[in-house]
């Protein structure tokens, strides 16, 4: 809504008036005097004489100028008529030949931003009956001149001659012929069933018509005339949608509720101008009859041309067989790349996304979309296929039609889908091939189970005993294709063709075909068989023919392709040296992946070349053989592996026997034989072969290294030598005629000799002594030396047992039915004999060793006690016998040795026998039992040994027996005396490597575990079941200490010697000192000397009294128990789980305290260890630099079974050093701005430990750790105002008084002192005051503290805006940042500076404005003045006084808001209210801004509520307070109103009504007045209707507008000049007052004037409302 004002000339003012949709301007009437018409001027007579002649009247100037001036008149005057006249038919006959074309009309349901739009709305509105048209329109022959027009809203709208609905129109301009239209409307429809039955037509037809009618106003030329509007408008409509396409289609994924979500992307083209709203709208789709789904689309807004739309939905599940068939159908069609028509059909729109409007929805479902889904090429589901492993199996019958099984194919596939789905069956129709051949084969396969990954991608199925048929024609593709998989070792090929799948899904089971694809495979092939070499594992002979021998042949055949292959019986041809030999047959051939056994059957016959029968000798005699067999024409009789299994060709090698056919021989020497040589051999023949072989005859030559031993020459056709398949032969004795020449012997025994290792001397003195000279014979003296040890019987048979004879054979064979001649040789053939070949060598001579004791020194290196007991223990006697004689010696012991010591037997030990070398002697190592003749002799000795350096023993035997030469001598007696060295008292022989304490000990105490080397110098060991000790420290008993297990002690050697016991608690201070010492030593890392005395030794039945006397001798003094290399860390961490620190009394020395500080005890042993009581010195450091010291004095401490301590310090002073000052305000700034701060703890504690010992005090025991300490965290950057309340104010500040909380995420109390904040308003990011905080102490957690706050700020506009916020109830965002001076403690100054907290400021609900009362008269109307009383509530805490304001005031009416009224006062008294309390002001002047109708408005509107908008300036706090100023709104203000208009007023009685107002006003208020009132204008009668159009008939003839006027009465024109002067200044006076005195002059006025009753009061004040 608009208000124009207008100054005229004479500088009269007009009132303004304002209508919902213009502005009219009413203009008053010039007030001047009723001139004559007649003009004329009477001559006066005169005697005179007359005048001279008058010149020519046009010829005189004044004629030409009257003439101009009467042409002038004319022509203005003609003009006048056109204009004036006839303009209204022309301005008609325009529009008539006008039209309005239509370029966009867009239907919206919600309101226009515009606000003259708003102000046309009505405020709540129903979409089924009212939506928003923006309108875009052309004009069209609008003829030549430039003109205004107006339309008499609402324009209403037909179609097919029935209303529709109304529209409102804007005002337009037009020019040149044509303009523009361009709308914002609402449109009210008139019926909504008819409106959906238009929306069917606009969507379905091509096009439809638009009749529009009304009024409208046209100016131009300055005139205005009224015209009718009735145009027809032609719009295309949208033709059903004729072009709609897909444009995408997904299904990404299942729906939660079941089915699959389906995603289409769908372009829709619009033919129609008109766009539609239409929101949320919802389609349901389908296919082939069946409904599948309903997808959906939001913010849906149809404009002409191409719409893009994503409707999504579900795929609903399908129970039916048909339907899912059908929908497998449309799926296949999909993904073949096929075009399916399918439906989609309107359900529902909704503009606002969730409430449908029924006749758009009625017409929405209406359209009937069909739409093609389909892609233009099939889609690549099958990304390649691994055939796996395959079964080929060929036949003769069917060459070309392999049967192939593949148990696992795999498939990759790649579904653009995201829906679940799980394939259980597949079938396919595949061709292969390649790109050169083309397709040569087929395969058919049936649906077959499947499993499929979708994830993975992996389809994985069988193909079970199905064709690979090869194409009819080509059958030399599918030769080549056996070929290559024969030759190939990776051969690709293409497998195409077409698939189908049985499919789960979540709409149901589908059948998914036409799934086409062409990818490229590969296998593997069998490279001929020659990726590997074949191994012939083993040949067997299994018989003979006369022609050949029959052949069994294990073969190793490594297969390297993917496939196993069957085909069938395979020949080859058996080659050696390019000659063949025979044939092999590969019978059923089946070679499976991998390495195959394959057995083949061979014929061989190795007489037909010489290259057989050598070939047959190498082979008998272990030599390999290279042989070949070779495919050929004929090798198979399938013909699609003919020139595959031709080509074949394998090398390979014929392993020889790896086993000799002669196992052995044995020689048996008769009594006979020294006489007639003849001797017997027997042979040991194996058979390697199945079949079994005869030996007919027998021939060979046996030697020994060349020397001749015999000859066999024998035919035994008679009894042959069979020799079973598989089997060891003996044969029946054979002679053998032996050289028996002695020579020729003694050489073969003294070869034998040599070769058999023998010291020869002996035998070539023997031989020397005999006469003897062979070939190698030394002359060796006879020296007794040489026969020591000499054993001639066992030398000759030692020299026989290397004879190994070589032989030269030639054996008739006969294997089944072929006979051959087998003729090899064969060496190293062993010979058994026995004791009979001694008959061969006389004996030359029995030397006797006579001196072997006496000569002997008997000495011992160590002895070894074990086992022992109070009579017994075993001993192991190591020694040696020295100078026994020039032979060699057995030395036996038939009685045993006594054992003296001074003088003083000690027991008897048996001994073994002793073998001693000539001139060397004997190293013995023996073992016995010694008896113990007396306990305390051998107490006594055992206490010798272990204190003395060295003791002697004496040894007697009688009886001793020596063999030599083969002959036993007896009867020999030994007396020795052995020295052997003592145990010295284990001085510096003792270590302990390590210790530990790894328990608490059952029998009290701490259990001690030792890791102990012992050195023992005494050639005598103990191997003992156990051993006792006492450990001790500075004479104190700290405990026993035992083996852990058997004690051994070597001879001459370090044992390791774990030990076991405890520390055994201790009950006087001297035994806690001491172990506090032990203690202490070990975690500085030093070492502890300590005394172990012996305690007893035991034997398997316990301790041994002998031996416990021994033990207790001993004291070791001195032995280091060991420190650590590196003093161990007990404490490795220290935790201060909470602080409490005070900085208010020392900023660099504030008193710390912490209820639980926890330290981690790392104790370097297992027992249990506690700390009690602790003091600590600790030196806090950051950055690796020390920056204070807090010593902590003795404290009670807990210690959990984890080992960590708890304990407590309170008001301890945390001392930062003086030039680290800087180092700890940095700590404290990030203790108060970070989450968590690492610093350093070193420093030593004092501790007393609880133990099972008793309480140690362990002393300064260091530490040094990292540690860490939850921070402030910028107390996690907000704080909360839980209250706030303005309690006063200063000149300089408002205080406020507040209660805000704080949360403190640390561990940590700090005390602070009195705190100070800036607070910045974040909208201004100005400051608008400090927040104070006295005495301020932050605990972990929620704090909740008392603060107060100074409101100011050098930002006015920031102030002003933040006082506004408060006294309106809004939030407003703060910030509340420290700076330098938010605290005098110098050590916290940094750390508050960085503090920045949100927060933010809620106002107050209360209003200030209670009501107002508005006392109005006429001086509303002429004057625009009225005064007001407004009643003020104050909710402060405080008082404060109203100094000025400037108050805008508005109200809703019935056709939108509009000004009320405008205050701009400074009060003369300024008003003060009083905290909580309420005070009504003095009269304010209110300038009026509302027109009659408004007034008139106002005074009918029953409760009537104001919108206040102010700047006032006020002081808070009382006279001394904060003057400031704050704008401030408030609506709904109750509002009472006492205007007195036409007679009428409105008060405390109650509203006026339209029955008050009189008739003859009522006639004269304007239309537009009384529709906003509601009320119709009554008719006016014929008389009363006569006199004004006289009146203006009248006035129209006169040319004077004047009449058309009531004047004033002289007491309202006196009215009107005060109310011009108090408007427009004393200038304005006078004008109007000159105005007035014409009037009161004039002799005539317009008899309409006194029409009215007669009236003069009446009719006087009307006079403004035609203004």
């Amino acid at each position: 809504m608009a208000t124009h004002a207008t100054d005229y000339h004479d500088g009269r003012l007009p009132i303004a008036t304002s209508t919902p949709d213009h502005s009219q301007y009413h203009d008053r009437g010039i007030q001047g005097s009723v001139r004559s018409v007649d003009e004329g001027i009477m001559e006066e007579y005169s005697e005179k004489p007359p005048p001279p002649p008058r010149r020519r009247f046009y010829k005189q100037k004044k004629y030409w100028i009257v003439c101009s001036i009467l042409t002038v008149v004319i022509v203005v005057v003609a003009v006048l008529l056109i204009v004036f006249v006839f303009f209204p038919m022309i301005a008609q006959h325009i529009m008539n030949q006008a039209g309005i074309e239509v370029g966009g009309a867009d239907i919206t349901f919600s309101a226009p931003d515009d606000n003259l739009q708003r102000r046309q709305e009505q405020p709540t509105y129903d979409m089924n009956s009212t939506f928003y048209m923006k309108m875009t329109s052309k004009l069209t022959h609008t003829g030549p001149f430039a003109a205004d027009i107006q339309f008499h809203n609402p324009i209403t709208v037909f179609y097919n001659d029935t209303l529709l609905g109304t529209i409102t129109l804007p005002d337009t301009h037009v020019s040149g012929g044509g303009g523009s239209l361009e709308a914002v409307t609402p449109f009210q429809i008139e019926d909504p069933n008819y409106f959906a039955q238009f929306s069917k037509d606009m969507l379905s037809q091509k096009n439809f018509v638009w009749k529009m009618k009304g009024k409208l106003d046209i100016t131009a030329l300055s005139r205005t005339a009224t015209v009718d509007l009735d145009k027809e408008i032609n719009l295309l409509g949208m033709d059903g949608f004729p072009e709609v396409k897909i444009t995408s289609f997904e299904l990404p994924g299942d729906a939660p509720e079941g089915g699959i979500q389906v995603s289409l992307g769908t372009q829709l083209v619009s033919p129609s101008p008109i766009g539609v709203q239409l929101g949320t709208i919802a389609l349901q789709i389908g296919y082939d009859g069946v409904t599948i789904g309903q997808v959906t689309s939001e913010d849906v807004t149809l404009k002409q041309g191409p719409n893009d739309l994503v409707l999504k939905g579900v795929l609903t599940p399908q129970t039916k067989p048909e339907d899912l068939e059908k929908v497998g159908v449309l799926f296949s069609n999909y993904v073949a790349g096929k075009m399916s028509q399918t439906s989609a059909t309107g359900v529902s729109a909704a503009p606002n996304g969730k409430d449908s409007i029924g006749w758009l929805s009625e017409g929405f479902r209406s359209v009937q979309l069909n739409v093609g889904l389909g892609l233009e090429q099939p889609l690549s589901i099958i990304k390649g296929v691994s055939m796996g492993y395959l079964d080929l199996g060929f036949t003769p019958d069917a060459p070309y039609a392999p049967v192939t099984s593949a148990p696992a194919v795999v498939a990759d596939f790649d579904i653009p889908f995201g829906f679940s789905l799980n394939i259980t069956e597949v079938q396919q129709e595949l061709q292969m091939g390649t790109n050169e051949t083309g397709e040569f084969a087929k395969i058919s396969v049936p649906f077959v189970p499947a499993t499929s990954d979708q994830a993975a991608g992996k389809l994985q199925f069988a193909m079970n005993a199905v064709t690979i048929q090869g194409l009819e024609g080509k059958e030399k593709q599918f030769d080549d294709f056996t070929y290559a998989l024969t030759a190939s070792d990776l051969y690709s090929f293409q497998v195409g063709g077409n698939a189908s799948t049985k499919t789960s899904t979540p709409i149901g089971n589908i059948t998914l075909s036409g799934i086409s694809f062409e990818v490229p495979t590969a296998l593997h092939g069998l490279q001929f068989l020659n990726s590997t070499p074949t191994v012939i594992n083993g040949i067997d002979v299994t018989g003979g023919t006369p022609e050949n021998l029959l052949l069994s042949i294990n073969v190793s055949m490594d297969n390297p392709s993917d496939f196993s292959i069957s085909t069938g019986d395979v020949g080859f041809a058996f080659l050696a040296s390019n000659e063949q030999l025979g044939n092999v047959q590969l019978s059923n051939l089946k070679l499976e992946r991998g390495t195959n056994a394959v057995t083949a059957v061979s014929t061989f016959d190795p007489k037909k070349s010489p290259v057989g029968q050598n070939l047959l000798s190498t082979f008998v005699m272990g030599q390999n053989n290279d042989v070949t067999i070779a495919g050929y024409d004929g090798s198979t009789g399938i013909a699609s592996l003919a020139n595959a299994l031709g080509a074949i060709t394998i090398g390979t090698s014929l392993p020889g026997l790896k086993e000799k056919l002669i196992k052995g021989s044995k020689l048996t020497v008769l009594p006979t034989s020294p006489k007639d040589g003849i001797v017997n051999v027997q042979v040991s023949i194996g058979n390697p072969f199945s079949a079994g072989l005869s030996i007919t005859t027998v021939k060979s030559s046996v030697t020994y290294k060349g020397m001749p031993v015999g000859n066999i020459d024998q035919d035994i056709s008679g009894q042959p030598f069979n020799i079973g398949g598989r089997s060891t032969g003996e044969s029946n004795p054979l002679q053998m005629t032996m050289n028996i020449e002695p020579a020729a012997v003694a050489l073969l025994l003294r070869t034998l000799a040599t070769d058999a290792n023998l010291d020869t001397r002996p035998l070539d003195a023997m031989l020397g002594m005999g006469g003897f000279s062979i070939a190698g014979q030394e002359n060796v003296a006879p020296d007794s030396s040489l026969f020591n040890g000499f054993n001639i019987s066992s030398y000759v048979m030692d020299a026989m047992k290397v004879l190994n004879a070589d032989l030269q054979l030639s054996s008739g064979l006969t294997i089944g039915e072929y006979q051959n001649d087998l003729a090899f040789s064969q060496d190293a053939v062993t010979v058994q004999t026995g004791e009979d070949v001694t008959l061969l060598i006389p004996i030359v001579g029995q030397p006797i060793v006579q001196q072997i004791v006496d000569g002997a020194e008997l000495a011992f290196e160590t002895i070894v006690l074990s086992e022992p007991s109070d009579t017994q223990f075993k001993v192991q006697m190591k020694g040696s016998i020295t100078n026994a004689g020039p032979m060699d010696a057995a030395i036996a012991f038939p009685d045993p040795l006594t054992v003296y010591w001074e003088g003083k037997e000690l027991g008897k030990v048996g001994m073994p026998t002793i073998n001693s070398k000539a001139d060397v002697g004997a190293q013995f190592d023996v073992t016995g039992v010694m008896s113990v003749a007396d306990q305390g002799t051998m107490g006594e000795f055992a206490s010798y040994m272990i204190n003395n350096k060295d003791f002697k023993w004496n040894i007697r035997t009688n009886g001793v027996s020596v063999t030599a030469l083969g002959f036993t001598f007896t009867g020999i007696s030994m007396d020795k005396y052995v020295t052997l060295l003592g145990c010295n008292s284990f001085k510096d022989a003792v270590v302990i490597e390590s210790f530990d304490l790894p328990s608490n000990h059952p029998d009290g105490g701490i259990t001690l575990t030792a890791n102990t080397f012992i050195t023992n110098p005494s050639q005598v060991g103990f191997s003992l079941s156990g051993a006792e000790f006492k450990a001790v420290y500075k004479e104190i008993l700290l405990g026993p200490l035992a083996s852990d297990g058997p004690a051994n002690f070597a001879p001459k050697g370090v044992s390791n010697l774990k030990m076991k016991g405890r520390l055994i608690p201790q009950d006087t201070q001297e035994g806690l000192d001491a172990v506090t010492e032990v203690f202490e030593n070990y975690l500085a890392a030093k070492d502890t000397l300590v005394n172990v005395l012996g305690e007893s030794g035991s034997g398997p039945g316990g301790k041994v009294g002998w031996l416990t006397t021994g033990f207790k001798t001993i004291k070791i003094e001195d032995v280091i128990m060991p420190g650590p290399k590196v003093a161990p860390e007990l404490i490795p961490a220290i935790t201060m789980k909470n602080m409490q620190m005070d900085f208010t009394k020392e900023a660099y020395a504030p008193t710390a305290s912490s209820t639980q500080v926890e330290a981690q005890l790392k104790n370097p042993f297992g027992f249990p260890l506690g700390v009690k009581q602790l003091n600590m010195d600790v030196i806090a450091g950051s950055h690796g630099t020390d920056m204070a010291l807090l010593k902590i004095p003795d404290e009670k401490a807990t210690t959990s079974q984890s080992g960590l301590v708890t304990t407590q310090f309170s008001d301890v002073p945390f001392k930062v050093y003086g030039d680290k000052h800087d180092l700890f305000n940095k700590f404290v700034e990030l203790l108060t701005s970070q989450a968590n701060v690492t610093f350093e703890l070193s420093g030593s504690s004092n501790t007393i430990t609880t133990t099972a010992i008793g309480d140690l005090k362990l002393n300064n025991i260091t530490f040094d750790v990292e540690t860490s300490l939850a921070g402030f965290n910028n107390f996690n950057g907000k704080n909360d105002i839980l209250s706030l309340a303005v309690t006063g104010a200063t000149k300089e500040y408002i205080i406020v008084a507040l209660k805000i909380a704080m949360n403190n995420p640390s561990q940590i109390t700090i005390k602070l002192g009195d705190m100070k904040f800036n607070i910045i308003m974040n909208e201004f990011n100005a400051q608008v005051g400090d927040v104070i905080i006295k005495d301020a102490t932050i605990v972990p957690g929620n704090n909740t503290m008392e603060a107060e706050m100074h409101m100011y700020s050098t930002n006015e506009k920031a102030l002003g805006q933040l006082l506004s916020n408060y006294m309106t109830g809004a939030k407003v965002p703060l910030s509340v940042k420290g700076f330098d001076g938010s605290t005098s403690i110098a050590s916290l100054k940094d750390g508050l500076s960085t503090v920045n907290l949100a927060t933010t400021m809620t106002g107050i609900s209360d209003k200030l404005v209670i009501d107002a009362v508005v006392n109005a008269g006429l001086d509303a109307i002429f004057a625009q003045k009225a005064e007001t009383q407004v009643t003020l509530y104050n909710p402060l805490e405080t008082p404060f006084t109203l100094l000025a304001l400037k108050v805008h005031i508005t109200t809703k009416g019935a056709s939108g808001v509009f000004d009320v009224g405008e205050i701009d006062y400074k009060l003369e008294s300024p008003m003060t209210v009083n905290p909580k309390e309420s005070a009504q002001s003095a009269n304010w002047p209110v300038k009026v801004l509302s027109d009659i109708g408004q007034l008139l408005e106002l005074l009918m509107t029953p409760d009537l509520k104001i919108n206040l908008q102010q700047n006032v300036t006020m002081t808070i706090g009382g006279s001394d307070g904060f003057t400031g100023g704050m704008y401030y709104y408030q609506d709904e203000v109750p509002c009472k109103i006492n205007l007195d208009i036409f007679g009428l007023s409105k008060g405390n009685q109650g509203n006026a009504t339209a029955d008050a107002i009189p008739s003859d006003v009522m006639a004269k208020l304007p239309d537009n007045v009384l529709k906003s009132l509601g009320i119709e204008k009554p008719q006016e009668t014929s008389a009363a209707a006569a006199s004004p159009a006289a009146s203006s008939a009248d006035n129209a003839s006169s040319g004077s507008d004047a009449a058309t006027t009531p004047a004033p009465s002289a007491d309202n024109s006196e009215n009107s000049s005060e109310d011009s002067k108090s408007n427009s200044g004393e200038d304005s006076s006078k004008e109007n007052n000159s105005g007035n005195d014409s009037a009161k002059e004039s002799p005539a006025a317009d008899p309409s004037s006194s029409s009215s009753g007669g009236d003069d009061k009446g009719s006087s004040w009307l006079w403004p409302l035609k203004l």
